[in-house]
């Protein structure tokens, strides 16, 4: 049995066939997604801030520097001034140096290096003992990431568990996943596998109504400050 996706547009939750009150409703998104199930994000490394790059100039080393990314995701460039870089792969950061260049080098040829990087983590908040950022250290699951945040309050929502998955700079998609039921049943190939950067949430009181994708600034309901900065 696999876990669905919520239908895309709006579906309202009910325990016991009754309304709900939310905690709190997710914004409706316009962005939507034919293929159902928790989208893998097997992508190459996506810079963030305190990240640490070497740009070389092959034809001008004089411009050549070790720059750390700053917390709003930008470095200055000796040569060319600042740039944005946090949210792209190595080589989108070097296409975007390349092309900041263009007015000031002749034909530039740049090198980049990660030589530092944040480590993979993942955040739990919400009604659980210990709510946080963690290491995301191998093969850890939706139940494992709740043990390791000190495991449930009492009344929280075990039923309701929020998982966040950064999709996109701009989007994040939501999963519910019924980790009470996952427990009992002992049903662990349902028990999702976290990656790099995702983010649970446990409810106190029933969710309200979800969508599959949610903008990353709609997060501040559920996390403060955001999970993803950048």
């Amino acid at each position: 049995m696999r876990f669905g996706w919520f239908a895309v547009g709006i579906l309202c939750f009910s325990a016991h066939g009754q309304p709900l009150v939310s905690e709190p409703a997710v914004p409706a998104s316009s962005t939507t997604a034919p293929n159902a199930g928790l989208r893998s994000r097997n992508e190459r490394y996506r810079l963030q801030p305190s990240d640490i790059i070497a740009i070389a100039f092959r034809f001008t080393p004089e411009f050549n520097q070790t720059l750390t990314i700053q917390p709003d995701g930008f470095i200055s460039l000796e040569v060319a001034g600042e740039i944005k870089v946090a949210g792209l792969t190595l080589e989108e950061a070097k296409q975007a140096i390349l092309q900041k260049c263009k007015g000031t080098l002749h034909d530039p040829v740049v090198n980049l290096t990660l030589t530092e990087f944040s480590k993979p983590y993942f955040i739990v908040n919400g009604q659980v003992g210990h709510p946080g950022k963690f290491d995301l250290r191998g093969n850890i699951t939706v139940s494992d990431a709740i043990a390791i945040a000190g495991g449930f309050n009492p009344g929280a929502r075990d039923s309701e568990v929020l998982l966040f998955r950064r999709v996109s700079p701009e989007m994040a998609e939501v999963k519910k996943i019924d980790l009470k039921q996952i427990l009992r049943n002992g049903k662990i190939e349902e028990d999702v596998a976290l990656q790099a950067s995702d983010s649970i949430y446990v409810s106190k009181s029933a969710i309200g109504k979800l969508e599959r994708f949610m903008t990353v600034s709609h997060l501040g309901m559920y996390f403060n400050p955001l999970p993803w900065n950048f």
